[in-house]
């Protein structure tokens, strides 16, 4: 049986599967912080509302930006950057809202996106975890600007380590 080799996607179209996926991130993150916010205020009767739109959209942001980029398993990959993001959201989550959400969205997007042949998942862990790291100092800092930092960040990091990894490979 011949295995056929897929075409990369082009950087045009790459780009445009994080901003696509970035917008519908945004829109998540912003839900589930205004939900939480409903949630321990007076107007409690939004936040499930808010928290079951924001919790929808999360499959959403991962078919998008595994669609976007190719992915040759776009299903499973949707799937599986789910799955991590309720592993990994959640206990982050329990003490850092927005750091839970940053490392859940680019965790699951370190395997939404599609693997090009010098991308490394550990690169892009590592500039998930710098993201990660940035939003906790920035929450400590300036509790206001921490709060929604992070929103567009995740999927930006992860292409910026994929476009490190392009500029500069790994030599064996």
């Amino acid at each position: 049986m011949k295995e056929t080799i897929e075409a990369q996607p082009s950087a045009k179209r790459r780009w445009l599967a994080v901003l696509l996926a970035t917008v519908l991130m945004v829109l998540s993150y912003l839900l589930f912080i205004y939900a939480f916010a409903a949630a321990s205020g007076e107007e409690t009767v939004y936040a499930g509302a808010l928290l079951g739109i924001a919790l929808g959209l999360v499959p959403g942001v991962f078919a998008v930006a595994a669609f976007l980029s190719a992915h040759p398993r776009t299903l499973l990959a949707t799937i599986g950057a789910t799955g991590l993001w309720f592993v990994i959201a959640g206990p982050i989550g329990i003490g850092s809202l927005p750091a839970g959400l940053v490392a859940g969205f680019g965790s699951g997007g370190i395997f939404a996106y599609r693997l090009g042949p010098d991308h490394t998942r550990g690169s892009r862990a590592a500039a998930v975890a710098i993201t990660v790291v940035y939003v906790l100092v920035l929450q400590r800092l300036m509790p206001e600007v921490g709060l929604f930092a992070g929103a567009p960040l995740p999927f930006l990091a992860i292409a910026l380590a994929d476009l490190y990894r392009e500029r500069f490979p790994i030599r064996t």
